[in-house]
């Protein structure tokens, strides 16, 4: 089993997690190797594979060598990590697979191709993540302001609903599909199967903690010159996806579903770095409070 690393083994972002994992992998037999897309015939020659796993690509010009390659390596499946927010925004959610997508998206074209090559693809669309590994700056977010009794600014009513899974959890779904007739062709939500609210994440993050969330829900009008796309780790819409069928078509259901037992582990680990004595600027948080007269 060999995991191709896309950029330079000496590259500074080999520094951080997950990169600093690999040991883990390679403790398992799997083989790590340094190339990027375009080089994947030229680092492995004719070398066979059964299956290929694409968790990097976002579009066809990063997607497309690798889709090459697996057919030239004579893979009989093919496996995209996808994203689902390509889904258009929705008034009756969750979104399933199946609603409206935008077409243009690199994810979306990367689907469409896949579909019209030698070997049995399937595609995940994840969202939000946590646990173990994750690097995403998810749950970090709302600690970092919990930890220091700052209040959490929260765009919106702080209702809207979204998904958070645990890594694992993403794992394991793909894993099912390997050698999984019944994921041929198929598109999957690579979700949990509970939603949380906004507000909700920050009140569970602050228990992870041991203290009480400070929420400030706001209007992001009052402050345009701070892009909430930016300056929160969450869309300020409704955006969460079922993983029913998952469920059903690949016999899949989540080992980590409790958000809250996981958070703390979270925390825990966030103290164990130190995260919680870091200096942290919080220049936008301080220019929305200045808007809010707060």
């Amino acid at each position: 089993m060999v995991m191709n690393v896309v950029g330079e083994e000496g590259d500074k972002k080999m520094k951080k997690t997950p990169f600093t994992l690999f040991d883990e992998i390679r403790a398992l037999g799997v083989k790590t190797v340094w190339c990027d897309p375009a080089a994947l015939k030229a680092t492995h020659g004719n070398a066979k594979f059964d299956i290929v796993v694409d968790n990097n690509g976002k579009d066809m010009e990063s997607v497309g060598p690798v889709a090459d390659f697996a057919v030239g390596a004579g893979a009989a499946q093919f496996l995209f990590v996808s994203s689902a927010g390509i889904y258009k925004p929705t008034v009756v959610p969750p979104h399933v697979e199946g609603d409206a997508v935008k077409e243009s998206s690199g994810h979306a074209m990367v689907e469409k191709h896949l579909k019209t090559l030698p070997f049995k693809m399937s595609s995940f669309r994840p969202q939000y993540l946590t646990g173990y590994g994750s690097n995403k700056d998810c749950e970090e977010w709302f600690f970092d302001r919990v930890v220091r009794g700052r209040p959490v600014l929260i765009p919106g009513s702080g209702d809207q609903l979204s998904s958070v899974t645990h890594a694992e959890d993403l794992a394991t779904m793909i894993a099912s599909a390997i050698g999984n007739d019944a994921a041929a062709g198929q598109i999957f939500n690579c979700v949990t199967t509970k939603a949380v609210t906004l507000n909700g994440m920050a009140q569970l993050c602050a228990a992870a903690a041991g203290v009480e969330a400070k929420i400030i829900n706001y209007d992001p009008n009052v402050c345009p010159e701070v892009d909430v796309k930016k300056s929160f780790p969450f869309r300020p819409i409704h955006f969460y996806s079922s993983s029913a069928k998952a469920q059903a078509v690949l016999g899949w259901s989540p080992k980590h579903p409790d958000l809250a037992a996981e958070l703390k582990e979270r925390f825990a680990y966030y103290k164990s770095i130190g995260r919680d004595k870091k200096e942290i600027a919080f220049e936008d948080d301080d220019k929305i409070l200045a808007a809010l007269q707060k």
